[in-house]
């Protein structure tokens, strides 16, 4: 990504209320074909609990079906807890992860869903790069990439600009540096610019989190979630974030506006979940529970 200067820009801060409000509407004769089809492919023999995790999300989020597409062994580890869900089992790879010859079937299933979100748990390996790859540029739908889904297309960012929806990043600090080619150092001095030349350069969305959450549109728009809730700093809170956004892309909303609020939403659950289990004992499975006390409390 090529330097460039500071430029003047106008950050909205959304509060919680604003976020909560760009939800979609749920209506009386709704069904639950209405509120999106969701498919999810996740997880890997070392991270199955990052599958079950977006997936949750993604369920508490609202989306009306959710699919997990994953290997037999996070499937049945996923099932023991999650009733809602369905599941699709693909192949292994030998090593514990999705084989790349399970991408026409995927591609398949993409054509019925109103989202995809690709890369939580999903491992490093040639058959992860192949299958983002195949799912970036041929599924109908919006696509979020997460985790292993960001480091599929380091180093092959075309393939950004071959996905026929804007896709929505969701990277962290170490995840944006492999992206982009800037150390962190450089990121965090100014992450609105990074991510903001970033989104525009690759005509996509991008979450770029930290203690501060940037969202960039490619439009130029700018989302700025300033959290600093020590309590959302281990493993599993982008899975949780990565479900949240997925399932409002399921929903129809829009893609900034779908990762903005996901961020700020997800925010608003940490601060919750840090005043009842503290910064130090609160976990990210807790997260999809106080999301439903947040959104209660507006209304919805």
């Amino acid at each position: 990504m090529p330097n460039c200067q500071h430029t003047d820009r106008s950050i909205v801060h959304l509060t919680e209320a604003e976020a909560a409000a760009l939800l979609p509407v749920r209506c009386g004769d709704a069904h639950k074909g209405t509120y999106g089809r969701l498919l999810i492919v996740a997880g890997s023999d070392c991270y199955t609990g990052a599958a079950a995790l977006c997936t949750l999300a993604a369920l508490r989020m609202g989306a009306g079906i959710v699919t997990l597409a994953s290997t037999p062994r996070v499937l049945a580890a996923a099932q023991a807890k999650l009733y809602e869900a369905t599941f699709l089992p693909l192949p292994d790879n030998g090593a514990g992860q999705i084989a790349a010859q399970a991408a026409p079937l995927l591609l398949e299933r993409a054509g019925a869903a109103t989202a995809l979100l690709v890369g939580c748990g999903l491992g490093l390996s040639p058959d992860g790069r192949i299958l983002t790859a195949e799912l970036l540029r041929h599924a109908p739908c919006p696509v979020l990439l997460d985790a292993d889904g960001l480091n599929a297309v380091a180093g092959r960012l075309w393939l950004l600009g071959e996905a026929r929806q804007i896709p929505v990043l969701t990277p962290h600090v170490g995840e944006m540096s492999r992206l982009c080619g800037l150390s962190r150092e450089e990121i965090k001095a100014d992450p609105a610019r990074c991510a903001g030349e970033f989104a525009r350069q690759y005509r996509c969305v991008v979450a770029l989190k930290d203690a501060d959450t940037v969202v960039a549109a490619p439009d130029g728009r700018l989302f700025l979630y300033e959290g600093r809730n020590a309590g959302m700093a281990r493993g599993g809170s982008g899975d949780v974030l990565a479900g949240f956004a997925a399932a409002l892309l399921a929903q129809g909303m829009e893609p900034a506006e779908a990762a903005a609020a996901a961020v700020r939403l997800h925010g608003a659950a940490g601060e919750r979940c840090a005043r009842q289990r503290s910064r130090v004992a609160m976990l990210p499975h807790e997260l999809p529970d106080m999301l439903g006390e947040v959104l209660r409390e507006n209304g919805l």
